[in-house]
């Protein structure tokens, strides 16, 4: 919510809304809606925005909906957003609505997976881990925020839909070799040993 002028979300569970109310209420610019029926989807899938964030059902944006956009930008967590990656992120693009692709948007999901074969430095509970964090650092080259900029650059440059840019960059990424962790289990061992997990006792 950090510079945001007004949060509107919604829902189609009471007991989401109820609970969302309960834990962000001390962010005055949040109003909450609870989506009853299809009209009420429709008006706050309609509302003027700067940011359309889908963060629920998979294949939301297509040719029905993206008319009725009313953001500059696309950018959420559900997965498999447009229902025809080909033709709806081609009416994406002829609409100049910003995609930012939700394999990108939302790859902290399977980044945390995917570390797992390699251990965690921290509890759970927190995010502690050096490898996790990375990811959301401004500065680091493979991070989110360089990730993004550099598929909207390619979409740009090259005229393409952003999910045909994020595709190839994909494709490239695949084709290098994983890089070896050097110290990793020393990271691990040492954030064990920092935790005191040595005293912990199992329930």
């Amino acid at each position: 919510e950090k510079g945001a002028a007004s949060i509107l979300a919604g829902d189609v569970e009471e007991s989401i809304i109820m609970k969302a109310k309960a834990e962000y209420q001390d962010v005055p610019q949040l109003e909450l809606r609870l989506l009853k029926s299809e009209e009420d989807k429709e008006r706050l899938w309609t509302s003027e925005c700067d940011i359309l964030s889908p963060c629920a059902y998979g294949a939301v944006l297509n040719e029905e909906s993206i008319p009725k956009i009313n953001s500059k930008i696309v950018c959420g967590a559900a997965n498999n957003q447009l229902q025809d990656p080909h033709a709806h992120g081609e009416l994406l693009l002829d609409r100049k609505i910003v995609y930012v692709p939700d394999f990108v948007a939302n790859r902290m999901g399977i980044v945390n997976c995917a570390n797992e074969s390699y251990g965690r430095v921290g509890s759970l509970d927190e995010v502690k881990d050096p490898a996790i964090l990375r990811h959301l650092d401004p500065e680091w080259e493979s991070g989110v925020y360089r990730t993004v900029r550099r598929v909207l650059d390619l979409s740009k440059a090259e005229g393409i839909a952003s999910n045909k840019a994020a595709d190839r960059l994909a494709d490239e990424c695949l084709s290098q070799p994983h890089p070896i962790w050097a110290r990793r289990s020393q990271e691990i061992i040492d954030s064990l040993v920092r935790d005191r997990w040595h005293e912990m006792t199992s329930a």
